[in-house]
């Protein structure tokens, strides 16, 4: 104790001593908290967002893609050699032409052909005048306004604005195949945006190339992805999730559907990334409800979902409908 009490007098009659002994426990201080933030933080892994973009992204393009195969139909109808009428649950309200141009106001407001969905909204058709959609090499632009399709099996609803250009490569469409026509191949340029259950619009790139074969009730539809952005290739599609965060969609092998499966994906791989959560996942279409690959004439119901994230994966199987 008398030399614990002789000591503190030394330092305390000794200023030089007392900031010797100040600096020397700041700088301890100032090392270890540099130590803390040079150590990696420990994130846990989230596959949720990926989860989430895979299902909206499958089908934000399933319900672009019915709405443009309507609008060929409609063009088509409007040839006096076909006779294919009005899209399930459509009305055609006017067709005008201005300048060079034919317009036609498409409002929905009833179920699709196959029951799946409820569509309302309007969608505006053109096309240059004297242009016959059947032919190789026709245009034609969809404007979509506020048009709203609701899953009748999950009540999940989405609402489209903006705009596609689509242009016929191969000639023919998709209603007379297995009727003059084996194979018809469209090319789809996108830029819309979609409301995910009245959240706020989000920004929606599509580039796909799509090729339909078979013949009616049983009709096929491959389909690959041509875009380029910020060093990403082979996009099918791109832009900013229901989150807020950038995301881009690539195609691995091409993604096949089947009208027989409610236009359901039963094979091919999409590669998903979303940059700011260090997320990537694969997507392999094809699986049933015991999540083992299907075989013959049976239909998916799943897929399965690889992901990564900060050098964490996982596997997880998702439905098809959502």
């Amino acid at each position: 104790m008398e030399k614990l009490v002789y000591y503190l007098k030394r330092v305390i009659m000794n200023p030089q001593k007392t900031i010797r002994l100040f600096l020397i426990f700041l700088l301890a201080a100032v090392v270890m908290t540099a130590c803390k933030k040079d150590e990696p933080e420990n994130i846990p892994p989230d596959s949720s967002p990926v989860q989430q973009l895979s299902q909206d992204d499958n089908s934000v393009e399933e319900n672009v893609d019915e709405a443009l195969i309507d609008a060929g139909q409609v063009l088509s109808g409007s040839d006096k050699s076909m006779n294919l009428g009005i899209p399930c649950g459509a009305t055609l309200d006017s067709t005008v032409i201005v300048n060079d141009t034919i317009i036609y106001y498409l409002t929905y407001d009833g179920l699709n052909c196959p029951h799946t969905k409820y569509r309302k909204g309007k969608v505006i058709i053109k096309i240059k005048e004297n242009t016959h959609w059947v032919f190789p090499g026709a245009f034609l632009t969809v404007i979509f306004h506020d048009y709203e399709v609701t899953n009748v099996f999950t009540n999940k609803k989405m609402v489209i604005n903006g705009m596609s250009q689509l242009e016929n490569i191969s000639g023919g469409i998709v209603q007379l195949l297995g009727n003059g026509f084996s194979t018809v191949i469209y090319k789809n340029t996108a830029h819309v945006f979609i409301s995910f259950n009245g959240h706020p619009p989000r920004d929606w790139h599509l580039t796909k190339m799509l090729v339909y074969s078979g013949s009616p009730g049983n009709l096929m539809l491959a389909v690959n992805g041509f875009g380029f952005s910020q060093g990403y290739n082979n996009l099918i599609s791109w832009g900013v999730d229901r989150q807020g965060k950038k995301f881009f969609a690539q195609i691995g092998e091409s993604v096949v559907f089947r009208e027989t499966c409610q236009w359901l994906p039963y094979a091919g791989e999409q590669i998903y990334t979303i940059p700011a959560e260090n997320l990537k996942a694969t997507a392999t279409f094809g699986y049933n409800n015991n999540n083992e690959p299907i075989s013959g004439s049976e239909c998916p119901t799943r897929y399965r979902l690889d992901w990564q994230q900060h050098g964490h994966s996982g596997t997880i199987f998702l439905p098809l409908i959502n």
